[in-house]
């Protein structure tokens, strides 16, 4: 007999076509929606995590689901942890990366009112400590995304190469980074953005060339984004730990790895980061 959990994986499961678009465009925005109810304990969870960080601004909160510090010494919670493990979302990360899969990031982006920052033209992957490198990321709203609030903007195929441009850092401590030196090796023109209601959600490609203006509107746009990777994949923390000596405040030699379905397959290290 099926269970609750079965319907409602069930109900996640990606279509043909959209599989497909995914692989060929490098980012999807399933049918499957995240329901309002939980949007609304997510937004009362950023207010409380806000509350609990005033040292910190908005704009970039890093591993909110760390309760021991984190990557920036965030005062964190399980309830983010439990937001980015849903069955839906394991289900739709299965079809894309297969079975065998690892979460080892989160992040929460403000996009304050105002002076929300922007953010160049980047492809995630030029400084994480995974090889082979994959990492599929979902981008989950919090508040609707307008054209006008700094959307997310794609390169459509950009991530087909399985290519790394050239980067350079730029500003905010060094998380920022500017596709700056191979800028002549894509089209802007061809960028889409991503205009999405909260509770949507949208998954892309680590190798995927993408940005964000800034937000100038009486309106913030946060949202909340997780990170996972194939566990055939090895998360290498002693490369994350020479990373981190130029950018510390992500912390990627010591974060946390959680295995969230499947087997592990490449001998990662599940014991580092999760000490009280």
């Amino acid at each position: 007999m099926a269970t609750m959990d079965d319907t409602r994986t069930a109900e996640a499961r990606l279509t043909e076509a959209e599989i497909a678009a995914y692989r060929d465009t490098g980012w999807i925005v399933p049918k499957w929606e995240i329901p309002q109810d939980l949007i609304a304990r997510m937004r009362v969870e950023y207010d409380e995590l806000l509350e609990r960080n005033p040292q910190l601004e908005s704009d970039i909160i890093l591993a909110p689901h760390q309760t021991n510090g984190g990557s920036m010494g965030v005062i964190g919670s399980e309830a983010w942890l439990d937001f980015a493990t849903q069955p839906e979302l394991i289900e739709i990360a299965r079809q894309l990366i297969g079975d065998d899969i690892i979460l080892w990031g989160t992040t929460l982006f403000g996009k304050p009112a105002h002076n929300g920052k922007e953010t160049p033209w980047h492809q995630d992957g030029e400084y994480y400590p995974i090889r082979p490198l994959e990492t599929l990321t979902m981008w989950i709203p919090l508040d609707d995304v307008t054209p006008e609030n700094g959307p997310m903007k794609f390169i459509p195929g950009s991530h087909k190469a399985h290519k790394l441009f050239s980067h350079s850092w730029k500003g905010d401590e060094g998380r920022t980074i500017g596709l700056v030196t191979d800028k002549d090796q894509f089209d802007e023109s061809l960028a889409e953005p991503l205009i999405i209601r909260a509770g949507q959600v949208s998954f892309h490609d680590v190798y995927m060339i993408h940005g964000s203006d800034a937000n100038r509107t009486d309106k913030r746009r946060a949202a909340f984004i997780v990170r996972m990777m194939p566990a055939n994949s090895l998360y290498d923390h002693a490369l994350g730990a020479e990373i981190g000596k130029k950018h510390p405040a992500q912390g990627y030699g010591v974060r946390p790895l959680y295995l969230v379905s499947g087997q592990d397959r490449a001998g990662n290290n599940f014991s580092i980061g999760h000490e009280n």
